[in-house]
């Protein structure tokens, strides 16, 4: 990152990680969080569901304090005993501001701050394209909750879609676009005889990677590589091996795994893909590539459009649709000096209007304000 001003505030952050597996909204919590203690000495404590993922867990407390929380299975979402249990964690770490990442756990947060013994700012972010529930008692959560954050336009046109701008329950709503950390580099856009497709993220069924795949094999004319780095989802792996039994393009997909030095694996390839058949809310696959550089083809149906603009720094096809997606890929694999264009325009753009520093600015304007 940049030049960030390091006024030191005396707060203590308490991040409520609802999954107990590593995905978007996680990367996102532990990118914040570490910034936040680097740059303004803030203090960072994570709780987790019981039988989370220990290597995830493990991440966050090179950080900070990751104490479980037993009652976070959803049948204890709307308990007000939960949130009472929530809230003792909360004394004991005397927290200031808790962070909810997911609108599953809004009713423990909204419960926990009643019953904590300090005030306690609740602050949630939505990551999320999707409508907001609407009864009564949604409603009566919302209007508890200090400050809504939506990662993109798009999130917050979707999700308060429900009202009109004048009955909106919350008392606050942000805008704050994802962002990912990421040192800027000079754009180096390299070519090669046999061109790399690169895609990271989770490995499932709605990130339309069989989809990607097909659409692949209308290109076996011309060289290429899919390299996937990310984990499989359980439920989507049978599907997954299935198709690679009967792939004729097979001997060239690479599955790397799971992977922590994703950022710096993107600049030895050629081509980044996001074919997500879901809207994304604020893809940080597709921000990592443009800060360093990778030129990227990618769905439309969710907030890329906001970062994306075909032809100048990258390429927005229909989720699902093979043969936009053969034609998008064919036409960078083959005009190299086209996509060596969009790598330097993507970047240029990421620092220009996306950079971490940006982001990092204003979610401490959020932590501050009262």
């Amino acid at each position: 990152m940049g030049h960030v001003e390091t006024t030191l505030f005396k707060m203590t952050i308490a991040y409520y990680i609802a999954s107990p597996t590593w995905g978007g909204g996680e990367q996102y919590v532990y990118d914040l969080a570490r910034s936040l203690k680097e740059i303004y000495n803030i203090t960072p404590v994570f709780l987790f569901p019981k039988n989370s993922n220990h290597n995830m867990v493990a991440r966050f407390k090179e950080i900070g304090e990751c104490p479980e929380f037993q009652y976070a299975h959803k049948c204890w979402r709307f308990s007000r005993w939960a949130g009472k249990k929530l809230a003792e964690i909360l004394d004991q770490y005397a927290v200031d501001i808790l962070h909810i990442n997911s609108r599953q756990s809004y009713f423990l947060g909204v419960f926990a701050k009643h019953y904590a013994h300090r005030p306690i700012r609740l602050i949630t972010v939505q990551h999320l394209v999707r409508q907001a529930k609407n009864t009564f008692f949604w409603r009566w959560a919302y209007h508890r909750i200090d400050t809504l954050i939506c990662v993109s336009q798009k999130v917050k046109q979707t999700y308060l879609s429900t009202w009109q701008e004048q009955n909106c329950p919350f008392r606050e709503v942000q805008v704050v676009i994802n962002s990912v950390p990421a040192q800027q580099v000079e754009c180096n856009y390299t070519t090669s005889d046999r061109p790399t497709i690169f895609y990271h993220g989770r490995i499932c069924q709605e990130k339309g990677v069989i989809e990607l795949a097909r659409a692949l094999e209308q290109l076996q004319d011309v060289s290429f590589q899919l390299v996937l780095a990310g984990s499989i989802a359980p439920n989507f792996a049978m599907a997954w091996e299935s198709y690679l039994e009967q792939s004729p393009i097979r001997d060239r997909i690479v599955c790397l795994g799971f992977r922590t030095d994703v950022q710096s694996l993107i600049p030895k390839y050629q081509i980044g893909v996001l074919p997500s058949l879901v809207p994304e809310a604020g893809p940080l696959s597709l921000l990592e590539n443009m800060a360093f550089g990778l030129p990227t083809i990618s769905s439309d149906n969710g907030s890329q459009p906001e970062y994306i603009c075909t032809g100048e720094n990258g390429i927005l096809c229909p989720p699902g649709d093979i043969n936009a997606w053969s034609c998008a890929i064919r036409k960078l694999l083959t005009h190299p000096n086209l996509a060596s264009q969009m790598a330097k325009k993507a970047q240029k753009d990421f620092f220009n209007k996306f950079s971490y520093d940006q982001f990092i600015k204003k979610m401490i304007q959020i932590y501050q304000s009262k």
